[in-house]
């Protein structure tokens, strides 16, 4: 899965979908280096006439990360330098016995999303999933 595609290439997620940020869905993960930010993808409104809306990610890890930040990013224009993170993992002891764990927006404004991975110290696969 290739890192952000660029300015203006994010692919419309639909409301009831997902797909993988990092990684080919699920629990398959990719080798993904610090300093990365994903695909972005432009969320669907559920109710095209009414704001907020929300989305969900679960993100796995293929083993022990080590110290670790995966920040969730979002940005009304569809550019790597106006992303800003609004939400973020940072601690082992934010994900499960299995290494994963979740990052629940139910109510944000923002039209795009990514993910950044700012620091992964183990050299583990990463899998992130968004569900619309």
């Amino acid at each position: 899965m290739p890192g952000y595609g660029g300015s203006g290439q994010a692919q419309l997620l639909r409301s009831n979908h997902q797909v993988a940020l990092f990684g080919s869905g699920g629990t398959v993960g990719e080798t993904v280096a610090a300093g990365t930010l994903s695909i972005a993808y432009q969320l669907e409104r559920i109710n095209r006439t009414f704001y907020p809306f929300g989305a969900s990610f679960q993100l796995t890890f293929g083993g022990n990360p080590g110290a670790f930040e995966i920040d969730i990013m979002t940005s009304d224009i569809d550019e790597q330098i106006y992303y800003c993170t609004i939400n973020s993992i940072t601690s082992t002891a934010q994900l499960n016995p299995n290494y994963s764990g979740r990052v629940e927006l139910p109510n944000f404004w923002a039209k795009y999303v990514a993910a950044y991975v700012k620091t992964l110290t183990n050299p583990v696969s990463v899998a992130l999933l968004l569900t619309r």
